[in-house]
């Protein structure tokens, strides 16, 4: 029997760890079942010659020169020779520069290839069934396997090695291999390009040495919802639509390819500069919008190459998972453990020994496993049968009292007297409790001891109530140094904005001054100041030693407590000149700013006021001469030239087809309608 497969879990290096690349790869071959024998080349003038030597030896045309075979007696035992598959297979080998073999050689080897068949087909332990399911799994996957001196074996997709076209195994001795795995540790390797088309989603992105340096994405309403088909795909089915919504989606498949073309030409540089560009695109439609002729990109490009494994919706989330994907190589610590979890992705089995009498004995225990219970669910579960209460009515109570065999005895005696003492309970288990115990003395008795109990509760609450109430005043709040409130003030007085004659007069750790905390609100020095808007004290306590991690009781940073754009950048500045003094992830600051920058934000802003005031100054211009051309009379109007004809009733710009009657041209149709049913009006008046 063979047994099931253990999953073995590998340790993962990824392709931009080039130090643990260069340790993995050195001295690396690839395994024996990535390769094959070479075909043998065989031209016309090697055929034919080969052919040419086949010819009947004897004189009499009765024996066969292939298998060196004959006389034959008869014809019918030419002919049946010439029909067996012996005769068939020295033949092929003939044809490629072979020598043949005997019958019964060719007999053994049929009898050998049944006998492994019957093993594959019985699925007992043979080693042979192990190798064949090794070496299919190894063809079929979707990654080269690897191993080194150490004894380690390692996985790594085919697509970072070789394009699909190109036929790698046909090595004998896989030295073609061996190089391709060493182009790992080559610069500018480790930038690769990954894009994604699918249902109007377009994510791309290209990363360097493990980072996005650039990307994108991009959505657009191409596929009605519910329906699992795009429009161009329903239209080509031969009845399209003439929906307003299935019009939408053609404009916006048309409009999807352009922006997806766009794009890739905006990346042209970046992506001539990328070793590999991985892409999931499914049909011609999303092809096109990778493939299309602005495009860059081109299919017979040795760099383009698909992705190995299913994908989902492209997003960004999903091209650094792919990438992730792509750059991780399996290595394993021994062949063991890689043929294990070879077999179990592939569904194979390993052989197991059988040699011992022990394993047999084991084997014929768990055959012999006793039968397990059968709960036979439909079937009702028996109850225990229960005593049903008496009912007896009182003198005292109004209405039946229950009793049974949990009933104490003198129930109804003890409820009488207690309703007569003013002892009235509302639930029949505190009179159980309370009766347990048959006498009106041992019951007055234990509600003694239940009341001293709470007593003493009481007493011990009051006790720790007072202990807490003196340690909260004898702590009270921490002492501020009078230099420290000299501080503050100086920080939230609005005369001064610099803190150069404090911080130079001061004795004692300023560091530590500037982190303690108002017991009030929680600031500290650095909050006032950003509270203030005073960016240059900001930056005069961030070099004290001011931390911008700390948060008040409000639970803000002092970034978050400033509404001021100025103190803000005074913020980003210091980042940007001190990047590893404090950990900026926890100060809320978005990131550093260089002054360089500042520089050409205010360049592009004013640059942005410049081309509104001019576009705002033509649409100024624009209405005037709208107001100028609708003041004259349509007989006026069509005597305008051309370039200045206007809309005759708004007074708008005409589109390169207006809409006209009657010498009269409009920008639209309401137009043409509007000034049809005013036009009589005018001409009567």
């Amino acid at each position: 029997m063979a047994s099931k497969t253990e999953f073995v879990r590998s340790r993962i290096v990824k392709t931009y760890d080039l130090d643990e690349i260069e340790k993995l790869i050195k001295d690396a071959k690839v395994a024996h079942i990535m390769l094959t024998d070479p075909t043998p080349v065989v031209d016309e003038e090697s055929v034919m010659t080969r052919l040419s030597a086949l010819t009947l030896r004897s004189s009499d045309g009765m024996s066969c020169s292939c298998c060196g075979v004959g006389p034959f007696t008869n014809r019918a035992q030419q002919t049946a020779h010439y029909k067996h598959h012996w005769h068939t297979h020295n033949l092929k080998r003939k044809l490629f520069g072979r020598k043949p073999i005997s019958l019964g050689e060719y007999n053994y080897r049929q009898d050998e290839s049944s006998n492994v068949s019957a093993s594959d087909s019985e699925g007992e332990d043979n080693p042979n069934t192990t190798a064949t399911e090794l070496f299919a799994a190894a063809t079929r996957h979707c990654k080269a396997f690897y191993s080194n001196p150490k004894g380690q074996v390692f996985c790594i997709y085919r697509c970072l090695l070789h394009h699909r076209k190109e036929e790698m195994s046909l090595d004998g001795e896989g030295h073609v291999w061996s190089r391709r795995v060493k182009e790992l540790l080559s610069p500018g390797f480790g930038r690769w390009a990954v894009l994604m088309v699918s249902g109007g989603h377009f994510a791309g992105c290209i990363f360097t040495g493990g980072s996005d340096a650039i990307h994108k994405t991009l959505h657009s309403y191409t596929t009605r919802r519910g329906q699992g088909m795009a429009q161009s795909t329903r239209d080509q089915t031969g009845n399209a639509p003439k929906s307003a919504g299935a019009s939408l989606r053609r404009y916006n498949q048309e409009q999807f390819l352009a922006h997806v073309q766009n794009i890739l030409v905006g990346w042209n540089d970046d992506l001539k500069g990328c070793s590999l560009v991985f892409y999931r695109a499914v049909g011609a439609v999303n092809q096109a919008a990778i493939f299309g002729k602005p495009s860059p990109l081109r299919k017979e490009d040795p760099r383009v190459r698909q992705l190995p494994f299913p994908t989902r919706k492209p997003t960004f989330k999903e091209v650094k998972r792919v990438f992730q994907t792509l750059a991780s190589i399996e290595v394993y610590d021994s062949l063991q453990d890689f043929q294990k979890a070879l077999l179990s992705l592939s569904g194979g089995k390993l052989p197991v020994k059988t040699n011992s009498d022990v394993s047999i004995a084991e084997r014929a225990k768990k055959a012999q496993k006793p039968p397990a219970k059968v709960f036979d669910r439909a079937k009702s579960r028996e109850r225990a049968p229960r005593e049903l209460p008496t009912q007896v009515t009182s003198s005292e109570d109004e209405g039946p009292c229950y009793i049974d065999s949990e009933t104490p005895a003198d129930w109804i005696k003890t409820l009488s007297e207690q309703s007569t003492n003013g002892v009235i309970t509302n639930s029949r288990k505190d009179l159980l409790n309370d009766c347990v115990v048959p006498s009106c003395v041992e019951s007055d008795s234990e509600s003694e001891t239940v009341e001293k109990k709470e007593m003493k509760k009481k007493k011990k609450s009051k006790k720790v109530e007072d202990k807490t109430s003196v340690t909260s005043i004898k702590k009270g709040p921490p002492k501020i140094p009078a230099n420290l409130r000299k501080m503050w003030r100086t920080i939230m007085d609005k005369d001064y904005t610099t803190l150069d004659t404090i911080i130079e007069s001061w004795e004692g750790d300023i560091q530590a001054a500037c982190n303690i905390q108002d017991p009030i609100d929680g600031n500290t020095a650095l909050h006032k100041a950003a509270i203030a808007a005073k960016p240059e004290m900001v930056t005069q306590i961030l070099s004290a030693g001011g931390d911008p991690c700390i948060k008040n009781h409000g639970l803000q940073t002092p970034y978050a407590a400033t509404p001021h754009q100025d103190t803000r950048i005074a913020f980003r500045l210091f980042q940007a000149q001190h990047p590893d003094k404090y950990n900026y992830s926890k100060s809320q600051i978005p990131g550093p700013v260089t002054a360089e920058q500042l520089e050409q934000e205010k360049e592009k802003k004013a640059q942005q006021k410049k081309a509104k005031r001019q576009r705002e100054k033509e649409r100024q211009i624009d209405k005037l001469k709208a107001a100028k051309f609708l003041q004259l009379p349509d007989e006026k109007k069509k005597k305008v030239p051309e370039e200045e004809q206007r809309c005759f009733l708004c007074g708008n710009q005409l589109p390169k087809v207006p809409f006209e009657y009657d010498d009269c041209k409009f920008c639209q149709v309401p137009c043409l309608h509007s000034h049809r049913k005013i036009r009589p009006l005018n001409m009567s008046v």
